[in-house]
């Protein structure tokens, strides 16, 4: 006769665990990115990560992995319950990371990656956790690099024409090259562009074209990053 009872009040205590999780599971939801983020080598960028929450309990446990190698690396953790130092910072990572700590209770887990690398480039993990609730999101880091200024060099008499050099290093990713006359048209001539990528993994690149006589004298070399969508650009008037 006594089991029942004992049956009776296991399954009011799982109904309201699983009420519980519910009710976590429906106040705590990640926003996920809706592109992916560039970061500038040398410089720091931000990792997204927004917890949309009516209320958020800092006592979340937030764990930034990189997957963009294998196995998987960890970047840094943040563990709400431990009050006095709730940042673990993993040791290849050290001092390149950033909680946003006073907002944490508003729902920014974001991390500040610091001194961006060409090795950061890959996908990162948000993983969040409280109790027995638990989501993440994917947040995809792409890496550039703008150049140094273009240049435009004489390369003296090439047959009837004028040859004409443009380079530039530093660039990630790769880089596009245009010639321009004074009017901002593409050039006509043939163009031969090299780009060579050096040991840090950045690209120096080097355009060529021959300048033939009757051609505008106005020459305008120009540079592109698409990733960064900038560009420099390199001008010279042959008199």
């Amino acid at each position: 006769m006594s089991l029942l009872p004992i049956l009776s009040a296991n399954e009011n205590i799982c109904d309201r665990q699983d009420l519980h999780l519910s009710l976590l599971a429906g106040q705590f939801k990640i926003i996920p990115p809706n592109k992916p983020v560039v970061g500038v080598i040398g410089k720091g960028v931000v990792l997204p990560c927004q917890l949309e929450a009516t209320t958020v309990l800092e006592r979340l446990l937030v764990q930034w992995i990189f997957t963009g190698k294998s196995p998987n690396i960890g970047v840094t953790t943040y563990d709400g319950i431990n009050t006095l130092n709730p940042v673990r910072e993993e040791k290849t990572y050290q001092g390149r990371t950033h909680f946003f700590q006073s907002e944490v209770n508003r729902g920014n887990l974001s991390l500040h990656l610091k001194n961006v690398m060409l090795s950061d480039k890959g996908k990162y993990i948000c993983f969040v956790s409280l109790e027995n609730w638990y989501d993440e999101v994917v947040v995809d880091l792409d890496v550039a690099a703008q150049g140094d200024e273009s240049a435009v060099f004489l390369d003296g008499h090439v047959g009837q024409g004028i040859g004409l050099t443009c380079k530039s290093q530093g660039w990630f990713p790769e880089p596009e090259v245009i010639w321009l006359d004074s009017k901002g048209q593409t050039r006509k001539e043939k163009v031969v562009t090299q780009s060579l990528q050096t040991s840090s993994g950045l690209f120096d690149v080097v355009s060529s074209m021959t300048l033939e006589p009757g051609s505008d004298m106005e020459v305008s070399c120009i540079i592109v990053n698409d990733l960064l969508n900038t560009a420099c650009e390199s001008r010279v008037l042959i008199s």
